[in-house]
């Protein structure tokens, strides 16, 4: 009777695991299904020329990214003979890529490109926590490059004789409500009216303020040769005379999606000088130079932003992380000069489309 009671508990036992097996295995099953990559949004063309382009988006999570190439317009055929170079920098810094990386901001290359030429783009983003995939978008994107390049051009139909492009480097600062604040990884996008696309670039990489590599720059260097025109997919040539605007976006600064207000193109005469953009054209510099940014994140600059300012001046609303940003150089504890200047000033400001 011992026998059979044992074998009975057996049965019961090995039933028992069974089930529990069966449980863990629809459980697992359950987690497959609904398991998925980090969420991609922002993927937006940058850097397009006639041989090649970069594209740059925002990754919910910490994330490796990459490109895939397909013929266009069946976006079937892949291609597999372009190079393609995640989180290009000019330097080869690591802790550019590093950081990068850590705040979900993607920038992939691709080059050896044909001028003039349709090609499928399709993001694949790894996430660093899970190491699970997203591929966007869909439908692929489609993107043309630049029929060609010109660095130079006829004074006027009539003269065949060749005069240089006045196109430079140009240098922009982000701004940061924290002195000293970690810029590593942020990467900057900047529009210039006429333009194709935007060039962007990660801050502080090529550049630096103050000779010390230990601490964190808020400036960003742009070729302004690599920009062509939007109407002639040729080079872009700048006048510089006040009648073209710069706008700029920060992906991953520690105030988050940040809009710096239109700055005029920079004049020049020579080629491989490093410019400032001015300040805007009828506005007093305070407001012009990208300190008020879009402090309630509505995707536009309007007065409620510098109300925000203007509040935290006067100690009325405590400071919104990611969201407010001044100019460091503000007293926030008593000063409201900078913020009424601001708020005076909002109406006029020009915000280039993205």
């Amino acid at each position: 009777m011992r026998t059979t009671g044992l074998h009975s508990i057996g049965a019961a036992f090995r039933r028992a695991t069974t089930a529990m097996v069966v449980v863990s295995a629809a459980l697992c099953a359950i987690s497959l299904v609904g398991a998925a990559g980090p969420d991609v949004r922002f993927i937006t063309v940058t850097d397009l020329t006639p041989r090649s382009f970069r594209i740059v988006w925002i990754s919910s999570d910490p994330a490796q990214g990459t490109l895939r190439l397909f013929e266009a317009p069946g976006c079937v055929n892949e291609i597999f003979n372009a190079p393609i170079t995640p989180f290009p920098t000019v330097t080869g810094d690591a802790s550019i890529v590093n950081h990068a990386q850590q705040l979900g901001v993607v920038s992939v290359q691709v080059e050896d490109l044909q001028p003039d030429t349709e090609y499928c783009v399709q993001t694949v983003t790894t996430s660093n926590f899970s190491s699970l995939s997203t591929t966007a978008p869909d439908p692929l994107l489609i993107v043309r490059t630049e029929k060609r390049t010109t660095r130079a051009r006829a004074p006027s139909p009539s003269d065949p004789n060749l005069i240089g492009f006045s196109n430079d480097l140009a240098k922009l600062e982000i701004t940061r409500s924290v002195p000293g604040a970690d810029t590593r990884g942020a990467l900057i996008l900047v529009k210039v009216e006429g333009a194709s696309t935007p060039l962007s670039a990660f801050v502080g990489d090529g550049i630096d303020d103050d000779g010390d590599a230990t601490t964190h720059t808020a400036l960003a260097l742009v070729n302004l040769n690599n920009l062509y025109g939007a109407a002639s997919h040729e080079s872009l040539d700048l006048a510089g005379d006040g009648t073209e605007e710069i706008s700029a976006r920060v992906l991953g600064s520690p105030e988050g999606f940040v809009t710096v207000q239109a700055h005029l193109v920079p004049a020049d005469a020579n080629l491989s000088e490093l410019k400032a953009p001015a300040p805007c054209a009828g506005a007093g510099q305070t407001a012009c130079e990208g300190r008020l940014g879009d402090g309630n994140a509505d995707g536009s600059i309007t007065a409620l932003d510098a109300e925000i300012v203007r509040d935290l001046v006067v100690g009325l609303t405590p400071i919104l992380p990611c969201m407010v940003c001044g100019d460091v150089t503000w007293d926030f504890s008593d000063d409201m000069k900078d913020a009424l200047a601001i708020a005076q000033f909002v109406a006029a400001l020009r915000v280039l489309p993205w």
